[in-house]
C-alpha cells in the first residue's frame, strides 16, 4: 500500500461500524450548541441489492465518540421501493436541516426520466423528520444544500444529455463526462465555484466553473491540478479552499488538496504511482527499480481522440533479464504500449511490431502519431510503424492496473530489472480540445509527479489487493473555531468483501499548509 510523501494516515480512527453491513457516504455539520451529526447510508453492498437505511450519529465531543440518534428513512428494494444512494446534510441559517437522498441511478439519470431526490426536514436540530418532500430536481448524485447570500437555495446534481449521451453538471461540453459537482460559496458570496469529477478519470483531472452572478450563468470549465471522485469543496476561514475526495491520478486512497481555485484553475499536474514503488532520483537519472509488488508509472493527460496528432519521447536505458520487459511508454485513446526489454522493444508480438534493440545503453525513444500513422523511432530513426483507426480505444479504469495501453503514462512493468530515464516529454494537438504539452528532466531534481508530492494530502490510504476492489472517498469535513478540521469518510480497507466502515482524522492547520 502507498503511503503518500505527505499523510496523515496514521491520525486516522474508526468513526462508525455497523456490523455486517456497508455504511458509506458520510456527511456532517455543526450545530450552534456543538453537537456534531452525521447522516450516511447503511447498506448492505456499496450498490445495494436490498435494504438502505439513513442512519443519523450524534457527537457531543467534538466527534471523539458517536451514538445513533434516529434513522431518517429506510428503503427495501425487495417491496419495490427505490435505491436510497448518497445523503446529502446540510444546515440552514433559519435552523432547518435538510437531508437531500438521490434515488436509483438508472431511474434517474437522464434529462427525459423523471425526477428522484428527495428531501427529508428537520425543525428540531435532527430529532424529528418531515415525509419525503420530491424536490423536482433532476439527476442524481446532489451535493449538499447549499444557501445563498440572496436567499435562495442552490443545488446541484448531474444528468445526462441526450444530444451527447454525456453527463453535465455546470459545464457540458459533449466529451468529458462532467458528474457530482460541489458548490462553493468564495469570499461570502461573491462568487461560486463548481468543482466537479470527470469520470472518464485515466488521467483526466477535476474541473472548475465559475460564477459571478449568484449562478445565473458559469465560465467555460477548467482543469484543476487534481484528480478527485465525488470532491467535497469549502472555503476555509483564511480564504484557501479545501477540495477531499477518491484520489484516482496516483496513490489510492481519499486525499486532499488546499489552494486558491482561482489562481490554480486552468492548470494540469501529473500523477504519480498508485501503489508502493521503487525509485530514486539522481542528477542524471530517474532509476526505477522493478520489484513484486511494486509500481511506479507516471501518468499525464490522454489526447482528445485517435484523431489527436500526439508526440511522446523518452530518453532511457534499461537492465535486466534478455527477452524480459523491464519499462514502457503508453499513450491512451489510440491505445498503443510500447514495451522496452534489454534487447527488444514492441508494440506486440511478431516481426512487424517488434523489433531487436540494444536498450542497455541511453537510446531515444519516440512515439509519434498522426492522421493514422504511428511510428516507432529509435534516435531519430523509424523502427516499426503501425495504423492508428478513427475509432478511440477505451480509456481504463479509474483504480488503475488494466491494461497498459489503457493510460497515457510511462514507467515500470514487469518485476525485475531497472530503468534509467533521462527526460520525457509529451505534446498532444487535439482536433477541437485545447493542445497541451508536458516535460520533464531529470537534472532539474524534481521528481515526475513533484506538484502531488508537494501539494496533495493523504488523508487515508487503500490497497490495490483489497477486495472486491479498494473502496472509499465519498467524504465530508468541518473546521472548527480554533481551525482545526475533522474529516470524515467510508473504507473498506482491511474489511471483508461488501463491508465497510466509517473513519475520520482530524486535521490541524500545519497538516494542510
Amino acid at each position: 500500500m502507498h503511503i503518500h510523501t505527505r499523510s496523515v494516515q496514521h491520525k486516522v480512527f474508526q468513526v462508525w461500524r455497523s456490523p455486517g453491513r456497508f455504511t458509506k457516504n458520510p456527511d456532517i455539520v455543526a450545530l450552534p450548541s456543538g453537537r456534531l451529526l452525521l447522516i450516511y447510508s447503511d447498506t448492505d453492498a456499496h450498490w445495494s441489492q436490498e435494504n438502505q437505511i439513513l442512519t443519523l450519529l450524534a457527537s457531543d465531543d467534538g466527534g471523539r465518540t458517536w451514538f445513533k440518534h434516529r434513522e431518517v428513512v429506510a428503503h427495501d428494494l425487495r417491496r419495490g421501493e427505490e435505491r436510497l444512494v448518497t445523503p446529502r446534510l446540510s444546515r440552514l441559517s433559519d435552523g432547518r436541516l435538510v437531508v437531500l437522498i438521490d434515488q436509483d441511478d438508472y431511474g434517474h439519470f437522464h434529462e427525459e426520466q423523471r425526477p428522484g431526490i428527495l428531501a427529508f426536514w428537520s425543525k428540531d436540530n435532527g430529532d424529528t423528520w418531515s415525509s419525503p418532500q420530491e424536490t423536482l430536481i433532476k439527476g442524481f448524485e446532489p451535493d449538499r444544500m447549499l444557501e445563498l447570500p440572496d436567499g435562495r437555495l442552490a443545488v446541484v446534481s448531474h444528468l445526462m444529455r441526450g444530444a451527447s449521451q454525456e453527463f453535465a453538471v455546470i459545464a457540458h461540453d459533449g466529451l468529458h463526462r462532467f458528474c457530482e459537482g460541489a458548490l462553493v460559496l468564495l469570499d461570502g458570496g461573491r462568487e461560486l465555484a463548481c468543482v466537479m469529477r470527470e469520470n472518464h478519470s485515466a488521467g483526466i483531472p477535476c474541473f472548475v466553473a465559475f460564477s459571478q452572478d449568484m449562478g445565473r450563468s458559469w465560465s467555460a470549465p477548467l482543469m484543476l491540478p487534481f484528480a478527485l471522485h465525488r470532491p467535497y469543496a469549502k472555503q476555509l476561514a483564511d480564504g484557501r479552499v479545501l477540495v477531499t475526495g477518491r484520489h484516482v491520478n496516483g496513490g489510492l486512497g481519499t486525499y486532499a488538496w488546499c489552494g486558491d481555485l482561482r489562481a490554480e484553475a486552468g492548470t494540469y499536474q501529473a500523477g504519480g504511482p498508485r501503489r508502493e514503488f521503487a525509485a530514486q532520483l539522481t542528477e542524471q537519472a530517474l532509476i526505477i527499480e522493478n520489484r513484486p509488488g511494486h509500481e511506479c508509472r507516471y501518468r499525464l493527460l490522454p489526447p482528445e481522440s485517435a484523431r489527436s496528432e500526439v508526440l511522446m519521447e523518452a530518453d532511457l536505458k534499461v537492465e535486466g533479464a534478455t527477452g524480459t520487459p523491464v519499462a514502457f511508454m503508453a499513450i491512451s485513446r489510440i491505445g498503443v504500449a510500447l514495451q522496452i526489454a534489454p534487447d527488444w522493444i514492441g508494440l506486440g508480438e511478431g516481426v512487424d511490431v517488434k523489433k531487436p534493440v540494444e536498450m542497455t545503453r541511453f537510446r531515444r525513444l519516440t512515439l509519434h502519431h498522426r492522421r493514422g500513422l504511428l511510428e516507432v523511432r529509435v534516435d531519430g530513426q523509424t523502427a516499426m510503424s503501425a495504423c492508428i483507426f478513427r475509432e478511440e480505444k477505451p480509456l481504463g479504469s479509474f483504480a488503475g492496473g488494466g491494461p497498459l495501453q489503457g493510460y497515457t503514462h510511462w514507467g515500470q512493468v514487469g518485476e525485475q530489472g531497472r530503468s534509467f530515464w533521462h527526460w520525457c516529454t509529451y505534446t498532444v494537438h487535439n482536433p477541437s480540445q485545447p493542445n497541451f504539452a508536458w516535460a520533464w528532466r531529470a537534472q532539474d531534481s524534481r521528481w515526475p509527479d513533484d506538484y502531488q508530492r508537494r501539494r496533495l494530502i493523504q488523508i487515508h490510504a487503500n490497497s490495490p489487493e483489497q477486495q472486491p476492489g479498494p473502496d472509499h472517498g465519498y467524504s465530508s469535513w468541518v473546521q472548527f473555531r480554533d481551525g482545526r478540521i475533522l474529516l470524515v469518510d467510508y473504507t473498506n480497507y482491511g474489511d471483508e468483501p461488501r463491508r465497510a466502515h466509517l473513519v475520520g482524522v482530524y486535521l490541524e492547520p500545519e497538516d494542510i499548509r
